[in-house]
């Protein structure tokens, strides 16, 4: 006889066999359920997802930033440029200054003529007060040789530097043009028309030279001559309506008269920055000049007298304003005037 308890293990493993089978069952069918249910789409445009690109705000942003940075950009390089040019400028000055020392040392102290023609004056012949202002044989002290085949019309070939004074001590024709010159032409600077002579460089052009040299009125031909070189001009950007640098660098009338003529500039400075003019001193020294008038490069190259056949330039002004008015209205004017030679005549 079989025990009862063997019937109830076999009904409890048919039990389980039946449990076991549903549950599988319901797997199965939770399996079947997943894998033909449709995956769900993500929502791209739901906020929460990470968004792919810029809005059209955020993209003019940005434009606008960039632009912003570019002028930036130019402005600073624009900046650094200017005053890289006007550095090398003043180098170039100064090393003109040096070949001039080094031409005084070698030739007893006294500097090379700040003249670029061989007609050194007019009129020594007709009076013997001016014999020993002319030296007119001294071709040798020549700053440039601007005269004969060294000239193209008004303008000078690379001759005119080559075999002038200078060369020998500079021997670089970089160093005579500035690298604010817009021009074509060859030279940018000039010497200071009162350093290395003994008289005005330009005689005759209308004014009584033989009281003034009778007089006892000399301008320096050497260092030792100027009262204040440190505040004498050397040389100076000079814009040229001839075409060149013809002789030194003048003021009209000259330091003889306190008062020019109304608004009458003779040499001007090259007005291509604008706002101010680079200049060198007989010690050594350079300066960016700023112009006092910041109109006053624009009022030169609009009123240059056209048909002068030099370099003559008017400033637009009342023909009558008095010394006073002078100073107040053409401080620039005076400011190279007191700086031609200094020590010797001054007008404030």
């Amino acid at each position: 006889m079989i025990p009862t308890c063997f019937g109830w293990r076999k009904a409890l493993s048919h039990r389980t066999l039946v449990v076991s089978m549903t549950t599988r069952a319901s797997t199965s069918e939770r399996r079947m359920r997943q894998v033909m249910r449709p995956k769900r789409m993500k929502n791209h445009r739901n906020p929460g997802n990470r968004r792919s690109g810029f809005t059209l705000i955020e993209l003019l942003l940005v434009v606008g930033l960039i632009f912003i940075l570019i002028g930036i950009v130019l402005y600073v390089g624009g900046r650094v440029l200017r005053q890289s040019r006007i550095t090398s400028c003043m180098n170039n000055q100064r090393q003109i200054n040096m070949a001039n020392f080094n031409f005084a040392t070698d030739n007893d102290g006294e500097f090379m003529s700040p003249r670029s023609s061989g007609n050194f004056q007019s009129g020594a012949g007709d009076d013997s007060a001016l014999a020993d202002c002319s030296r007119g044989g001294e071709t040798y002290r020549l700053f440039t040789k601007s005269y004969g085949g060294n000239m193209n019309g008004n303008s000078e070939r690379e001759s005119a530097l080559t075999e002038g004074a200078a060369w020998e001590y500079l021997g670089d024709l970089k160093a005579y043009k500035s690298p604010n010159d817009p021009t074509d032409r060859v030279r940018s600077y000039a010497i200071n028309a009162y350093v290395g002579e003994l008289c005005p460089d330009n005689l005759g052009s209308g004014e009584d030279y033989a009281a003034i040299v009778n007089s006892g009125w000399r301008a320096a031909r050497s260092l030792a001559a100027l009262p204040q070189p440190n505040n004498t001009l050397m040389t100076t950007c000079e814009e040229d309506s001839a075409g060149y640098n013809n002789q030194g660098f003048m003021i009209k009338n000259w330091l003889i008269n306190g008062n020019p003529p109304p608004q009458h500039w003779f040499d001007y400075p090259a007005p291509w920055l604008e706002d101010g003019v680079t200049t060198s001193f007989c010690d050594g020294s350079t300066l960016f000049y700023e112009f006092k008038k910041p109109d006053l490069g624009q009022h030169l190259i609009e009123n240059s007298a056209s048909g002068s056949g030099f370099h003559r330039a008017y400033y637009p002004g009342d023909p009558s304003l008095s010394a006073d008015q002078w100073n107040e209205t053409n401080s620039d004017w005076y400011w190279f005037k007191n700086r031609m030679l200094p020590g010797r005549f001054n007008y404030e």
